[in-house]
């Protein structure tokens, strides 16, 4: 099983545009910090956090 590593944006998860600076950081625990230019706001959710983990976790598939 992946884990989160602590100060990884993890915005395309979440659907976030990283070329206009949208950020979703990893802080540990069930900690984030969301940027955006020069805004930034960190919050705590345990369901963002699980929604993450689950999305690196996907089974992928190969084709080839």
């Amino acid at each position: 099983m992946r884990t989160l590593e602590i100060n990884s944006n993890y915005g395309s998860v979440f659907g976030l545009d990283t070329a206009k600076g949208q950020q979703m950081i990893y802080k540990g625990g069930d900690t984030w910090t969301m940027r955006e230019g020069s805004r930034e706001k960190t919050i705590e959710s345990m369901d963002t956090t699980k929604k993450a983990l689950e999305y690196i976790n996907r089974p992928t598939v190969m084709m080839g």
